[in-house]
């Protein structure tokens, strides 16, 4: 089961939310298809590096990936780009006593696109939280972790956010595991003012609240793990603006991990998503208000190397079906990585 932690790196590319304005003004929403996820969250949270005659647990992991985009902006414009990925994630756990741990750490996350330098990016993460075992061999972890993203060429796209959460975990028998979450997730956008009703900025800062549960249920076997996972969360905006970032988003998907071999691991996941806008209405008719349909698939192949790099490569595949003309749209992401542990 050791290998299968390291594969799980690259199990998720995170849900990316479609654009909603022009390719000229690039937001975070439009670029989310570039994170990883937190798939250095789950690497982070998998690979532990323990020092002789310490206390606490230190983990690192570096990822440097290359690879191609054929829809940047998640739009029908359709912009095409190679772009560099890279991401360090350095974390401490210190037990305060055998039932509970203080965790914290850092990450640093990078993105640069050679010609479409609109959604070059640098997100930073500062994470403190608590992890502790419960009552029928059940876990909780709370995490609060302040994230800053920065745009190159795109002030308006930039915020600093907060993000709260809680997670319950507990292993079933049979080899079943499930666990439930929730998350606050709070964003100040320091460039962008709110618009009015008008369509005027008004003198406040945009800000985003968003609400969110999931659920994951899996099994272990020998040589694979499976999961099946749903999310729902509502996203808020003081934007009033015909209420443009408001909307429920419903995912619901499933993912597995297969050992081929003692040194070469597959992944595979797939999800559908369905938003629903409170007041974000469809061209030339304001009396519907827009739905968007979106499916996505990935595939990924890794081979450790050596203890503690692995060789990744990965595909992720994006369709986006709208009652809005404009958000009809497909796109896929072929990449190359190399992750290492230390």
């Amino acid at each position: 089961m050791r290998k299968l932690s390291f594969s799980i790196i690259l199990l998720f590319f995170a849900a990316a939310f479609p654009a909603i304005v022009p390719a000229a003004d690039v937001n975070e929403e439009q670029t989310t298809a570039r994170y990883l996820g937190k798939a250095e969250e789950k690497a982070y949270k998998k690979v532990e590096v323990v020092k002789e005659g310490q206390r606490y647990k230190t983990k690192l992991l570096f990822m440097a990936m290359q690879g191609y985009d054929n829809n940047v902006f998640l739009d029908p414009q359709r912009v095409h780009d190679t772009f560099t990925e890279a991401i360090l994630d350095a974390g401490v756990i210190y037990p305060l006593n055998g039932r509970w741990d203080v965790t914290g750490g850092v990450s640093v996350h990078d993105i640069t696109y050679w010609k479409a330098t609109d959604a070059n990016l640098i997100d930073t993460d500062l994470k403190f939280g608590f992890n502790g075992k419960l009552f029928g061999g059940m876990t909780v972890e709370t995490c609060n972790d302040i994230e800053m993203v920065e745009y190159q060429h795109n002030d308006d796209g930039e915020y600093l956010g907060d993000k709260a959460s809680i997670v319950l975990k507990q292993k079933l028998p049979n080899n079943f595991f499930h666990s439930l979450g929730y998350e606050f997730f709070y964003k100040n956008y320091s460039d962008r003012k709110a618009l009015q009703g008008d369509g005027d900025p008004s003198d406040e800062d945009r800000e985003d609240f968003r609400n969110t549960l999931n659920y994951n249920l899996g099994f272990y076997l020998k040589k694979s793990m499976f999961k099946v996972f749903g999310e729902y969360y509502i996203n808020k905006s003081n934007d009033k603006y015909l209420d443009y970032y408001d909307y429920d988003s419903i995912r619901l998907g499933s993912s597995m991990i297969y050992l081929l071999t003692d040194k070469m691991s597959s992944s595979f996941s797939y999800y559908r998503q369905f938003r629903n806008y409170a007041s974000r209405t469809i061209p030339d008719d304001n009396t519907t208000a827009e739905k968007d349909r979106t499916w996505v698939a990935t595939a990924a192949v890794f081979y450790d190397l050596t203890k503690n790099a692995t060789l990744g490569l990965n595909y992720s595949y994006r369709q986006n079906l709208s009652n809005n003309p404009s958000m009809k749209y497909s796109g896929s992401i072929a990449s190359l990585g190399l992750y290492c542990r230390f």
